[in-house]
């Protein structure tokens, strides 16, 4: 019998208290009762499953969101949660299988890197760990929330018992008036359908608009009269509302519960118009829109779907792909096939939806109306308005290409700039007509001939602002570039180099985005990411000014670089945001990684500038158009200290030490094995052999596992100048691994340095770390191909990060020591590198990820989460006081 809806919201209340409380039994049975009396939802059943996994019933969780599942296929939760229970019980192929099925669904959310983990995982293990899913809480409580999920679990078996016979019957059923599809989409006749939307889920209407309260607003679509048949169809939407991402999805659901549906990603039109043209091959039961993927306000100005022949199909295709519908009628000339014809005209108009890059545009760099007039209110108040100066040089190649650059610069809303537009005699006079036209006596246009300007150097003395930026032709400055340009100098008064994101911009679509890291020279080294979107204060730009001759020879990276060497880090600034739009594709062999590879002449630029500063390195290009400097090991080499804490394990052990002994071509270290309280007869028979190394000592440190008085304990015993912090489970393949770290670290200004470690399937499992993401800090490029270069060539390239791990970690023993080395009262197992890195920063020192010297770690990635009540509490504590020390 079905409780009142008061009576079910109150219990359910009731339940989010106790939820809320930590009183998972207690909310499990209440959530349980709120479905034996309520309609079964998938929202329903994932708050019950919540409650059944934290109260460790993981077989009946598993069945709860399976229910969720079979209640509505389209909600992605159930599959993101069951996915990650199954991969924390060790059940590797169910949780593969799951979160595939999930990034099936549009909207889904990024779960790439599981699915990457996993796949590498199910390379080292069995497809499903052993897992015991019994109870682990006894009593009267368990006892009576089992009893309810077993009568849950009853009902609803019936009711997907039933739904399935439905279905299959269904399935069973022939087209709608006995016609085969290809006379169906023959004869389909074009007719608009009294559809309206009606909201669902997660939306209501205030103020005569409708408010989305999550990021999973839902419509439901009510057709009145004639309903949509199987056959071409089309659906229009315009939407309007600030702050809004419209990302708006037909769902169309073919069998009950939404066990087989269909999904029709609608394509922007510009305006907030949005269109979908698509293809039903199977019977409709009912529809869904999902207009957006973020909360907030809206209105809907206009929608409608209508019923369309394969004329009106093919039209619509034409108009997004004129070569592919081409293509496809004929084909249908050629084979007859209206069936074959219809799927070809499908996929011409099938939309994959916003890519990752448009959606992180529409949420965080789309620029409204009122925001540009809150940027000129602030033009206002400044006390200063210091001039920009830009230069574009354009030739007969780059002449159209040139105007869009012009347009940019008349677009800006900082008003005080002057450009020096720098035209080549062999430019045609219609484009210098073109070009004048654009101008309009606009006075902060300055127009000369490129022979008139001998050098780049007397181009520059003619600059009056007091930066400059160095344009290409095609290239296009975002509207507000030059803004924040100004008030990013005014906010930080002593950048004389700043510089900022950027990405490229073809047919009015932008793509191919560089979010680059604040100043870091080993990374610019390598890859020269500052570009072109960086202005120079007009005095250092004059100063470091080399002959280049004319400005078409200009490079920024040469004179990123000679300005590097006159000024401080404090003094090279980054704005985090894309006022950069590349136009002009660079012109380059091989593939780079970037789009201002390294070419012979760079590579000779960065040599020559470590040169004047002094710095004996050498340079080579790498695969990708990467730059790698060669720093020299110090002469003598120093001694380094190899430190190894183990527990037994000998087997592990040995073959870390054998790598290191057999492939290490470095000449002067020693190692010392830290034993943790070692008992296994193998593993002490084994230090005994060691002993007679002379540079192997064995050092006891009983007691309670502590990684970090592990370490510093081998610290105040090593008699190295140079520390390598090892785990037991790194295997050397590399003979220059070692000298490598060392040219690395014994620099003054680095801290620590780690290494590029990869998984014994090949694949990267550190590539540096990066803090803030996750809890405190995780590893970004964990799970990729070891011979990716990653984004930007992050993997392949030497650079800058917070931290790096102390499964393979260099640094001088004097740093080590200058930060009071690891913390082992407060993080004695985990983020103890990550704290030990952060202190190296706060002290002044770069710590450095170097992608040459790579080695194996065996460290296990099947495993699933550690679920020990005491490892967790002192995981949870080490993460609380990491937060509180370093925010």
């Amino acid at each position: 019998m079905s409780l009142h809806q008061a009576a079910l919201t109150e219990m359910t209340a009731r339940a989010d208290r106790l939820r809320d409380n930590r009183q998972w039994l207690a909310a499990a049975t209440l959530y349980g009762e709120a479905l034996e009396h309520g309609t079964p939802s998938a929202e329903g059943w994932v708050q019950y499953a919540h409650m059944l996994k934290e109260a460790e019933l993981f077989e009946a969780a598993i069945r709860a969101y399976e229910f969720a599942i079979h209640c509505d296929g389209t909600y992605p939760d159930a599959r993101l949660h069951l996915a990650h229970l199954f991969k924390r019980l060790g059940q590797l192929s169910n949780a593969l299988a799951t979160f595939e099925a999930l990034s099936a669904l549009p909207l889904s959310p990024p779960v790439e890197q599981e699915i990457a983990g996993l796949r590498v995982s199910l390379m080292q293990a069995g497809p499903n760990a052993p897992t015991n899913l019994g109870t682990r809480n006894e009593g009267m409580e368990t006892a009576t929330c089992l009893a309810g999920f077993s009568r849950l679990q009853g009902r609803e078996e019936i009711r997907i018992a039933e739904i399935n016979e439905r279905n299959g019957q269904r399935d069973g059923e022939a087209t709608p008036f006995g016609l085969s599809m290809v006379e169906i989409l023959r004869l389909a006749k074009e007719r608009s359908l009294q559809a309206r939307l009606n909201p669902k889920a997660h939306l209501v209407i205030r103020e005569n608009k409708f408010v989305a309260t999550t990021k999973e607003p839902q419509f439901s679509v009510i057709v009145e009269g004639e309903q949509l048949r199987p056959g071409w169809f089309s659906i229009e939407l315009e939407v309007s509302g600030t702050a809004m991402v419209f990302t708006p999805v037909l769902y169309v659901e073919h069998r009950a519960e939404w066990s087989r549906f269909s999904t029709f990603n609608l394509r922007p039109q510009g305006n907030g118009k949005f269109r979908a043209v698509g293809l039903l091959e199977d019977a409709v039961l009912r529809l869904r829109l999902d207009p957006a993927s973020t909360e907030g306000s809206f209105v809907v100005n206009a929608f409608s779907l209508r019923q369309i022949g394969m004329a009106s199909s093919f039209r619509h295709a034409r108009r997004i792909d004129r070569d592919a519908a081409r293509a496809a009628l004929t084909d249908l000339r050629t084979h007859r096939s209206s069936n074959r014809f219809a799927h070809d005209l499908a996929k011409i108009l099938s939309y994959p939806g916003r890519d990752a890059y448009e959606t992180w545009i529409a949420k965080h760099d789309t620029v409204s109306d009122e925001d540009l007039a809150r940027f000129r209110r602030a033009v206002d108040r400044w006390r200063t308005r210091p001039m920009i100066s830009a230069v574009v040089s354009i030739s007969s190649e780059t002449a159209e290409r040139g105007e869009e650059t012009l347009r940019s610069l008349k677009r800006q809303i900082y008003e005080n700039w002057q450009l020096h537009v720098v035209l080549a005699r062999d430019v045609p006079q219609v484009s210098q007509d073109a070009i004048t036209s654009l101008q309009e006596n606009d006075t902060r246009f300055i127009t000369t001939f490129a022979e008139e300007d001998k050098t780049a150097q007397s181009l520059l003395n003619a600059c009056d602002g007091r930066f400059v930026i160095f344009l290409s032709a095609g290239d296009i400055l975002a509207p507000i570039a030059l803004y924040k340009l100004v008030e990013h100098h005014i906010a930080k008064p002593m950048s004389k180099l700043i510089y900022s994101d950027e990405d490229a911009i073809e047919n009015q679509r932008r793509h191919s985005p560089l979010f680059k890291p604040d100043w870091d020279p080993d990374y610019f080294y390598a890859t020269n990411y500052v570009g072109r979107s960086v202005a120079f204060e007009t005095g250092l730009a004059q100063s470091c000014c080399p002959s280049f001759g004319n400005l078409a020879n200009l490079d920024t990276q040469e004179l990123v670089l000679r300005a590097a060497e006159v000024l401080s880090p404090d003094e090279i600034t980054h704005i985090p945001r894309v006022l950069y739009h590349r136009g002009s594709p660079a012109k380059t062999s091989g593939s780079p990684l970037l789009p201002y590879p390294m070419t012979e002449a760079r590579r000779q630029a960065v040599e020559d500038s470590l040169r004047r500063q002094g710095r004996r390195a050498n340079t080579s290009i790498l695969p990708g158009n990467l730059c790698r400097v060669i720093w020299p090991v110090p002469d003598p080499a120093p001694l380094v200290t190899l430190i190894i804490p183990t527990r037994d394990y000998a087997d592990l052990l040995r073959a870390c030490i054998d790598s290191i002994l057999d492939h290490t071509d470095y000449p002067a270290f020693e190692i010392v094995i830290v034993d943790n309280g070692s008992v296994e007869q193998e593993t002490l028979a084994y230090f005994d052999t060691l002993r007679s190394r002379h540079n192997i000592r064995i050092l006891a440190a009983p007691g309670p596992f502590n990684f970090s008085r592990l370490n510093n304990r081998a610290v105040e015993n090593a008699q190295g100048s140079m520390l390598a912090l090892i785990n037991n489970d790194i295997i050397v393949t590399d003979g220059g691994w070692l000298r490598e770290m060392v040219s690395q670290a014994s620099r003054p200004e680095i801290g620590a340095v780690g290494a590029k470690l990869l998984y014994d399937t090949g694949h990267i499992q550190h590539a540096g770390i990066i803090c803030g993401i996750g809890l405190v800090a995780a590893h970004p490029h964990k799970f990729r191909g070891g011979d990716d270069p990653g984004y930007m060539g992050r993997i392949a390239a030497t650079q800058s990060l917070s931290a790096v791990t102390a499964a393979c970690l260099m640094v001088e023993k004097a740093k080590y020591c200058q930060v009071g080395g690891m913390d082992e009262d407060n993080l004695k197992v985990a983020f103890n590198d990550i704290d030990l890195c952060l202190k190296l920063d706060a002290a002044g020192y770069r710590n450095l990820y170097t992608p040459h010297a790579t080695l194996i770690h065996l460290e296990s990635i099947s495993r699933g989460l550690d679920t020990s009540s005491e490892k967790a509490e002192r995981y949870r504590a080490e993460a609380a006081f990491m937060l509180a020390k370093w925010g």
